[in-house]
């Protein structure tokens, strides 16, 4: 249901109140009548969600949330910087909260009026929230075949809005409500950096001319050592030389090439020259927007230690006590079969794993060798002499050992996708730069480095995995600490000091990101808010539902 609520219709909405005409009792009026609406615009503005809005005033005793001028300054504080994170103000009704934030400028309006700017406020302090906690967009509505991600949960942002309200200081408690991961951090403070240049966009472009290096003199020299003072890098010449190519000048070419994604030769040719004359580039912070919007998908209240599988840089890292600790190569899926973006857990490692063939394979089996065994899909025995592929009839398994395709160990994280991560005997695919090869699965070059060290709080160590792997028999061990398992697609990152790094969009997938991102956001998932009536218990748990049960997709092929 789509509908528009002019101030026209919200005054005759008013009118349906008790003659009281109470601010809360029109607020009462005015919300429910529109709670399902799919979305819903008043006076122009359009809202995020108009189920969470009515049950945040509900919980308010539908009260009005705005009366002071210090929250709403506050909020168009923190609005006016959100291009910061990427963001365009706006998405935040940001010349709605200039006008509302004007000297008497909400004091002044009665009735409809009231009611209306009431909601629209609250409606940025909503979007606000929910951008911040869990990006602009809904990843499921962007590509519902490669990303996955659950609703939202109202109640999350509904506690957001009234702990922002409350708060002494309406800024700090919002930007203080997690602790954001520190690639996160380091990319956003890549977009300063470009960002930052954009008023250097009308600066007259260095002359051209031989590469410039050590040793070189003259008046281009003078010129390059002034313009990367201007941009930020090095110092001002402080000899009687400042037309000579010095080493404090090399290393100021070498850090604004790092900070470029550039080769830090320290030498000014071409490409570097061409980065130098033009600072600002609009592609680069469109890039570092769309995958700092990507990062804000998955990262809300990551514990200190989780597995970031870096899809496009095809590595994986474990982050111990929210750094980098170990990391590894890995091969990822194919343009055709990809690896999909989402979060998980992962509880378990299997020792010796079976490989169950796809059926895509399947198909084009004739006779299979004794590595191999057929299982009847009708009654589950093992069978001799059947045709490996009628995949209809059979499925086709490979034992554990040295040759399987999962290698010796697999990593679980149960999800529907069936993705998980594995060891491989196809070692050297590792040697190249592109590892996009799979099936979807992640395939890890260190897998037994990878197990010992997820292990180490056990009384699995590295001697007790290798006597498992010297047999055949397939062993489960789960994991004394179930870590969050993260599968990135990232086509931008940066370093400590903000230096960007880009990838391939191997996967193509940025278009579509880079065109939602500049819409109005009014379609996202919001799992409903669970409110339990007043003078009603609250069901009890059925004992028979409470032990803990896992479910393993077993019967998958290599990804």
């Amino acid at each position: 249901m789509k509908a528009s609520l002019s101030l026209v219709l919200l005054s005759w909405l008013t009118l349906m109140a008790p003659a009281t005409g109470r601010a809360s009792e029109r607020l009462a009026v005015t919300l429910e009548a529109f709670r399902e609406s799919r979305t819903l615009t008043i006076d122009g503005v359009p809202l995020l969600s108009a189920s969470v809005l009515a049950d945040f005033y509900l919980q308010r005793g539908y009260s009005p949330a705005w009366s002071k001028p210090a929250p709403i300054e506050a909020l168009l504080e923190l609005v006016e910087r959100s291009d910061e994170d990427g963001f365009r103000p706006e998405d935040f009704h940001v010349e709605r909260l200039r006008a509302l934030s004007r000297p008497g400028a909400l004091a002044a309006l009665q009735g409809a009026a009231r009611l209306a700017a009431d909601i629209q406020l609250s409606d940025a302090l909503l979007r606000y929230a929910h951008h911040t906690r869990y990006g602009k967009l809904d990843p499921v509505v962007v590509d519902q075949k490669w990303n996955d991600r659950a609703p939202v949960p109202a109640e999350r942002l509904i506690a957001d809005m009234h702990g922002a309200l409350e708060a002494d200081d309406l800024a700090d408690f919002l930007d203080g409500r997690f602790q954001k991961p520190f690639w996160y951090q380091d990319l956003k403070r890549a977009l300063s950096h470009y960002a930052g240049a954009r008023h250097l966009k009308e600066l007259v472009p260095l002359p051209s001319g031989p590469t410039l290096a050590p040793g070189s003199r003259g008046e281009r020299v003078a010129l390059l050592r002034e313009r990367l003072h201007v941009l930020g890098y090095g110092e001002p010449a402080r000899s009687d030389t400042p037309d000579t190519f010095d080493t404090a000048l090399s290393e100021a070419v070498r850090a604004f090439q790092r900070g470029r994604g550039l080769n830090a030769d320290g030498a000014v040719g071409p490409q570097t020259l061409a980065a130098i004359n033009n600072p600002f580039d609009a592609a680069k912070i469109e890039r570092i927007r769309i995958n700092l919007e990507r990062m804000r998908w998955l990262y809300e209240d990551l514990p200190s230690d989780y597995v970031f599988v870096d899809v496009a840089d095809y590595q994986a890292h474990l982050v111990r006590g929210r750094e980098i600790a170990w990391s590894t190569r890995v091969i990822v899926g194919k343009e055709e079969a990809q690896t999909p973006m989402f979060r998980d857990t992962l509880d378990h490692l299997v020792l010796n794993p079976t490989w169950t063939v796809p059926v895509s394979i399947q198909k084009k089996l004739g006779n299979v060798s004794a590595k191999y065994t057929l299982i009847d899909r009708r009654t589950g025995r093992r069978v001799s002499g059947g045709n490996a592929a009628d995949y209809r009839r059979y499925r086709v398994v490979q034992q554990p050992g040295a040759d399987n395709a999962l290698g010796r160990v697999k990593f679980m994280f149960p999800n529907r996708h069936a993705v998980y991560m594995h060891d491989t005997p196809s070692k050297a695919l590792f040697g190249r730069s592109a590892r996009a090869l799979s099936h979807g699965c992640v395939r890890i070059q260190n897998p037994m480095k990878f197990a010992e060290l997820l292990l180490e709080e056990s009384s699995w160590d590295r001697t007790r995995i290798d006597s498992v792997l010297e047999g055949t028999k397939t062993r489960y061990v789960n994991l004394s600490e179930r870590l969050p398992v993260l599968l990135y697609y990232l086509t931008a990152r940066a370093d400590a000091d903000g230096n960007l790094r880009l990838r391939p969009d191997v996967y193509g997938r940025d278009p579509s990101v880079a065109e939602a991102l500049d819409r109005p956001a009014q379609r996202t998932r919001i799992a409903a808010y669970e409110l339990v009536p007043i003078g009603v218990d609250a069901p009890q748990p059925d004992p028979a539902l409470e032990s803990s049960v896992r479910l393993t997709r077993s019967d998958v092929g290599d990804r």
